[in-house]
């Protein structure tokens, strides 16, 4: 039987040997990129010490994290630091004018209230997705069309409330909680390294990040 001291050493000579090149890629990744494309600007510093810095601006959205970072099997996984995420809650409902949607929110800034859809889901047919206006929305049924369903959705930043049934009535108000709105709530989200560009899935975007310099 192996002496307990020799087993130790040559677990130890084991995970050097897987970590060396973990190390050396990470240390070969680490710096600053560059993700911009049309209509995108973006950009991640991976820093030597293990802590990341992203941002990219896409249309009306801005978005932000820090963390930290690691790097193996080809790839750089970013776990953020804790967000605290936006949420869209339910503040009132009540029976309103027969025939008759409304949705509004208590934003201090009425046109702060267009920044957001309703997702209405129908007794029968396709579902409807209507943005809201200064005033909130007040749509009647089309067709007779009986709406059984609404969400209130933010759609630059992808954040809705909870579905909420319409049994208890059809006058609905809802409250935006920001709290982080802007950071990305990034938990294992994985880089592919492809000939030293960092290729990153992101809203529906291919962002191709290329070292600066």
């Amino acid at each position: 039987m192996r002496h307990p001291v020799l087993r130790a050493l040559a677990c130890a000579f084991v995970i050097a040997a897987i970590c060396a090149p973990v190390r050396a890629l990470a240390a070969s990744l680490a710096g600053q990129y560059d993700g911009g494309q049309m209509e995108v600007a973006a950009g991640l510093w991976l820093k030597p010490d293990g802590r990341f810095l992203y941002q990219m601006s896409y249309g009306a959205l801005d978005e932000q994290a820090s963390g930290r970072w690691t790097a193996g099997g080809g790839k750089v996984i970013l776990n953020g630091d804790p967000v605290n995420a936006p949420r869209i809650t339910l503040v009132s409902q009540s029976q309103g004018a027969p025939g008759t949607l409304r949705v509004n929110t208590d934003a201090k800034d009425p046109y702060d209230q267009q920044n957001f859809n309703a997702l209405i889901r129908m007794a029968s047919g396709p579902g409807e997705d209507v943005q809201l206006g200064i005033d909130g929305l007040t749509w009647p049924y089309p067709g007779g069309r009986t709406p059984t369903e609404v969400r209130l959705y933010f759609p630059v930043y992808d954040i809705a409330s909870d579905p909420v049934k319409l049994d208890a009535g059809s006058t609905l108000v809802f409250h935006f909680e920001q709290n982080d709105l802007g950071k990305a709530d990034f938990r294992g989200t994985t880089l592919r390294v492809e000939g030293g560009v960092l290729v990153m899935k992101r809203l529906g975007l291919t962002l191709k990040f290329r070292r600066k310099g």
